[in-house]
């Protein structure tokens, strides 16, 4: 019955889209924060962009609304994840009823040619207890620079394609945003070549496989994956606490949005034995708070926030 309406509420703003898309429409509309993030840069003035999410919002636990799904309808170019979080009703329900000649879609996964890393394939040993978990896919392919610059050239292309009147303007900012995307890879590669430590540690989420993958990084994690649903168990605090002082660990990540229950605890417990250790955000740039939206950073400016930290962490 759900599905039933659900079906019904596509066909009614299909209809209503062929008549007020003038009115409402964003000529760039994204799912995630840096898809957005990379749109908004190449586009400039000439095109308007959004994010279907609401600053501070958890993309995981995100369904569209009835102004969601017209506004993807009516939209010039629409860029999804492609993985759990959003390809169902995507693929589902909105590609079918998206008039391709009009709309332009990327599939961020898709057009990096990557299905994912397991996590259980890149971290076999992860904090997290192995019960009856199932195989779990990253799918945050942005946070590789390399994938970046793939997604960033896709959307570059894509406005190229609609919009070639204006193709001097995208290109400009296109190579502005690689040259960026290429400074923060040296910076990042610099950082670790010059460090004495590897391994990173998350009292929290973990959706990087991409980044330690591209840079060789060791990690250890509260779960493995981006699910929001869990709790962490005694035995995976007591996991990640221990690896922390084996590895003399001085920094323990959480990602941005994190209730920091488990950094929280952690933290509590090592400095109870005088262990010296600090709290730092990794970005992911799934989602940003309201009041970073707000200030307008951007993609390379979180990583710039991650370089530094990955400095203090590695040191």
């Amino acid at each position: 019955m759900k599905k039933y309406l659900f079906l019904m509420i596509i066909g009614i703003i299909t209809i209503f889209s062929l008549t007020s898309c003038r009115i409402q429409k964003t000529d760039i509309v994204s799912t995630c924060y840096a898809g957005y993030d990379f749109a908004r840069s190449i586009a400039g003035d000439k095109k308007t962009s959004s994010m279907l999410l609401n600053p501070g919002e958890e993309l995981h636990d995100y369904s569209p609304s009835v102004g969601d799904m017209e506004r993807i309808l009516c939209s010039e170019i629409f860029i999804y994840i492609g993985g759990e979080s959003d390809s169902e009703w995507v693929e589902n329900d909105i590609l079918p009823e998206i008039d391709k000649n009009k709309t332009i879609v990327i599939n961020m996964m898709d057009i990096v040619k990557e299905s994912g890393y397991t996590y259980d394939e890149e971290n076999p040993d992860s904090a997290e207890d192995e019960d009856e978990e199932e195989e779990e896919y990253d799918e945050h392919v942005w946070n590789s620079i390399t994938n970046a610059k793939i997604i960033s050239f896709s959307i570059y292309d894509s406005l190229v394609s609609i919009d070639n009147d204006n193709k001097d303007y995208y290109k400009e900012n296109y190579d502005n945003l690689i040259k960026d995307l290429d400074d923060v890879d040296n910076d990042i590669k610099n950082v670790v070549s010059n460090s004495s430590k590897n391994m990173l540690i998350f009292a929290d989420r973990f959706p990087l496989l991409y980044f330690v993958k591209e840079y060789n990084l060791e990690y250890d994690a509260a779960f493995k994956g981006c699910e929001t649903s869990k709790e962490a168990n005694p035995k995976t605090i007591e996991s990640l606490t221990k690896k922390i002082k084996e590895n003399n660990i001085k920094v323990v990540f959480e990602i941005e949005l994190s209730e920091s229950k488990i950094s929280n605890t952690i933290i509590k417990n090592l400095k109870k034995e005088n262990y010296s250790i600090e709290k730092r955000t990794f970005y992911t740039m799934h989602n940003v708070s309201k009041n970073d939206y707000k200030n307008k950073k951007s993609y390379i400016d979180f990583m710039k926030d991650n370089i530094e930290s990955l400095r203090v962490a590695l040191s």
